[in-house]
């Protein structure tokens, strides 16, 4: 363990202890630092960009295939007169090549990747590897593999280790070539870990392998022009929480979930803000083109999406590739890197209120929407009973970008999550008080917000939510920044 290493160890131990604000802030600024200290300059750049365009606009992405590096690419310029701003290749050979034709197609990747660079493009790149050992064929990258044999390609001096680094090493040679263009590349291996379809998927020390790739990599190989992109699958019925998968922050530059079958969920990108704690976040691969407008919204921290090959034109009309690539919130190659607004698709209507009997949301009762959240009942409740509880939800829309102070006033308890993070935990009978937290909201942007409340008197009930700022004078949230759906 180096020097690097112990530190994330000593922060991992602490962090959940400090609630310092200077502390913080140098860790968020900690985060944004590249994992390998050894980083090249232009691999520097590069996650700088990353980081300046953060929330403020999404680069475009298309995977290209091992056999043709230059084809859908193509046809999104054919389609739409912009050019995506990352390119994606791959280094595994799986379709029963033989090696002088594998070097062959991987010579032919490097040239597209370089060319790419050259006209300002991003190259991003995935290997499929093949189980180490086996033919360079599809079902080898499927392939059921025990715990057993997964632990045997960890050790060394098994045949399983000498020939996964025999593999491994031939694709230094050409991230090499590419280091030493000055091309940096965010690098994506082993993804879908979280999934059992891969011969590495599902694999509780999925950790070592990527260790074992990362150190072979930065240390023996010296690829410093590598940004590693650690992507697991979108949480489904067929996964394993990616949570479990993740390698640290101290192992990954960049965060992705491969989302198909257009689950764009908040829950997804909660899952990612979450791991990521304000490292860079990504669609690392998808079927359906995000919804670009949704995305400016309230999805906003996602950097980048990457089609993937064909499922450009299968899961695509050219209507939505026209829209997608030519939406303000697209960052193509070639365009500018100024910031955009994209006007809200529907009106500010307020917040959803679902209201139950008892104070355990036992029964709901009344669902409607609300202007905003500031009541004081007096006579009676919305439910005819003081016994209640009550749940808003929808999403908050920032006026500027600055950290905001919300106050809750209420009789009894309340709890309030901005973007999924609780910033006021305050579950207890008391008369009238008013209790506060803080979050940064973005301009123009949505934040999604959920507020909770129980009333424990007899003849009283009252709860209003305000917010304040730098810019903005203490008042309850108005409507015009209140989002029901």
């Amino acid at each position: 363990m180096d020097r690097n290493d112990r530190m994330w160890q000593m922060i991992s131990a602490v962090k959940s202890t400090v609630t310092d604000p200077a502390w913080t802030a140098s860790y968020k600024e900690l985060l944004r630092q590249p994992v390998n200290p050894c980083i090249s300059d232009g691999a520097r750049e590069l996650l700088e960009l990353l980081y300046s365009v953060q929330g403020k606009r999404m680069l475009t992405g298309q995977h290209e295939y091992l056999e043709a590096p230059n084809n859908y690419s193509g046809q999104i310029y054919d389609k739409t007169g912009k050019r995506p701003m990352l390119k994606g290749f791959e280094f595994g050979g799986i379709s029963g090549q033989n090696e002088a034709l594998l070097a062959e197609q991987r010579d032919k990747i490097v040239t597209a990747a370089k060319a790419w660079h050259d006209a300002g493009g991003i190259v991003t790149a995935t290997y499929h590897q093949v189980y180490p050992g086996t033919a360079l064929e599809w079902p080898n990258v499927k392939r059921k593999t025990t715990p057993d044999e997964f632990d045997q390609i960890l050790t060394p001096g098994t045949v399983l280790h000498t020939a996964f680094l025999a593999a491994i090493d031939e694709v230094a040679v050409y991230l090499k070539q590419l280091r030493d263009y000055k091309v940096p590349v965010l690098w994506r291996p082993y993804h879908e870990m979280n999934g059992d379809w891969f011969w590495w998927g599902d694999k509780t020390n999925f950790n070592a392998l990527w260790e074992l790739m990362y150190q072979r990599y930065t240390r023996y190989h010296g690829l410093n022009n590598l940004l590693w992109v650690w992507s697991a699958n979108a949480n489904n019925e067929w996964t394993k929480p990616a949570r479990d998968y993740y390698v640290g922050h101290n192992r990954a530059d960049a965060l992705g979930f491969d989302i198909y079958d257009n689950a764009y969920y908040y829950s997804n990108y909660d899952e990612l803000l979450y791991l990521a704690e304000g490292k860079i976040i990504s669609v690392t691969e998808n079927g359906q083109l995000p919804d670009m407008t949704r995305t400016s919204l309230r999805q906003f921290k996602l950097s980048w999406f990457m089609t993937w090959g064909s499922y450009l034109t299968d899961k695509n009309t050219d209507a939505v590739i026209q829209t997608v690539y030519n939406h303000p919130f697209a960052l193509n190659r070639g365009d500018s890197f100024t910031p955009v607004v994209v006007p809200p698709a529907s009106a500010a209507d307020g917040i959803l209120g679902n209201y139950y009997f008892g104070q355990n949301f036992n029964t709901l009762k009344v669902t409607k929407v609300v202007p905003t959240v500031n009541f004081n009942w007096t006579s009676s409740t919305t439910i005819n009973s003081w016994n209640m509880t009550v749940r808003w939800t929808g999403f908050v829309q920032g006026v500027h970008d600055e950290e905001y102070t919300f106050y809750v006033q209420s009789s009894d308890g309340v709890r309030l999550w901005i973007d999924n993070i609780l910033i006021i935990d305050d579950w207890t009978v008391h008369g009238t008080l008013e209790v506060s937290g803080t979050a940064v909201l973005a301009a123009g942007k949505q934040h999604r917000i959920k507020l909770e409340y129980f009333n424990n008197q007899d003849t009283l009930a009252n709860v209003k939510l305000s917010w304040e700022s730098a810019s903005t004078v203490k008042e309850v949230i108005p409507q015009t920044q209140l989002y029901s759906v």
